[in-house]
């Protein structure tokens, strides 16, 4: 390669940087889901967050529009479900008459049953819940028939190569052995908007997401590093450093990354929920149990 090919070549590199550095930026200065610093009222310590002081609280008295002082209608349209500008009159689409409309259009409320008190088996008021999964919650609406749902973590083919396709479903560009980490790690969305996208936030990830480990016991940080010097792992954790969903979870498909081992007993066994080490050895990783 001559040397005029070299400067070209590291030029657009750096463009591509830049321009991912770029979207970051903009991505992370949009509206989370939920406002920071709003009060809960869904615990039932504050009705009159939600309605205003005529009587009980009930559906009367519920402020209208109330849920977008908390919650970003932009950031649900774009992460989870198109709000604004939805048609449910739709071909393949039949909306349940117990889910109320709007004006004939979607509203916070068709969805969510919002409630006061918390149910840790329907945490997020979905109508007719709790759901085995989401889909059956999509499936409300939206026709099952003829569904093929795509499994992003299926990455390699019959033949062992790589279906480069299902990269975009997570990352911006396909990742290349050449590409900067910045730009091989270049997500949509960060991590948890990304796995919220397919699956829904259970409890034991409640318990564990966003937690600091190296702010909790000394016992628990010393023995995660332990378990992955022990297993010659590698337990990846937020720039902040705390949990995320792929510290425990490989979501790539064993074999695709051969810097990303996965010790789940025996080679052939499935492991259904892409765990980094079975059940079992996962969570003596970081407790003493």
């Amino acid at each position: 390669m001559n040397r005029i090919m070299v400067v070209k070549r590291r030029f657009f590199l750096l463009l591509v940087t830049l321009s991912l550095l770029f979207t970051q930026a903009v991505m992370a200065q949009e509206a989370p889901l939920t406002f920071p610093g709003k009060t809960n009222p869904h615990n039932g310590d504050d009705c009159l967050v939600c309605h205003t002081r005529d009587g009980e609280p009930g559906k009367s008295n519920f402020i209208k529009n109330v849920c977008v002082t908390c919650h970003s209608a932009a950031a649900v349209d774009k992460q989870i479900h198109l709000l604004q500008g939805a048609n449910p009159a739709s071909e393949n689409i039949a909306v349940p008459e117990d889910f109320p409309l709007t004006n004939e259009t979607l509203d916070c409320l068709t969805c969510h049953a919002v409630a006061c008190k918390p149910d840790r088996s329907n945490k997020n008021f979905l109508r007719g819940g709790p759901y085995k999964t989401e889909l059956d919650f999509c499936y409300q609406c939206h026709q099952s028939q003829g569904y093929q749902p795509v499994n992003p973590h299926d990455q390699l083919r019959v033949d062992g190569s790589q279906d480069n396709a299902t990269c975009l479903h997570c990352h911006i560009k396909i990742p290349t052995a050449e590409d900067h980490p910045t730009i091989s790690n270049a997500m949509h969305l960060d991590m948890t908007a990304t796995c919220n996208k397919c699956h829904a936030l259970h409890q034991h990830e409640s318990n564990h997401q966003g937690r600091d480990l190296f702010h909790s016991k000394k016992a628990v940080a010393a023995r995660f590093q332990e378990t992955q010097t022990r297993y010659q792992i590698k337990m990846p954790l937020s720039e902040d450093r705390k949990i995320q969903c792929n510290t425990c979870h490989n979501p790539h498909e064993r074999g695709l990354l051969s810097t990303e081992n996965v010790v789940y007993e025996k080679s052939s066994e499935s492991n259904a929920h892409y765990l980094r080490l079975s059940k079992e050895k996962l969570c003596y990783g970081c407790h003493d149990l």
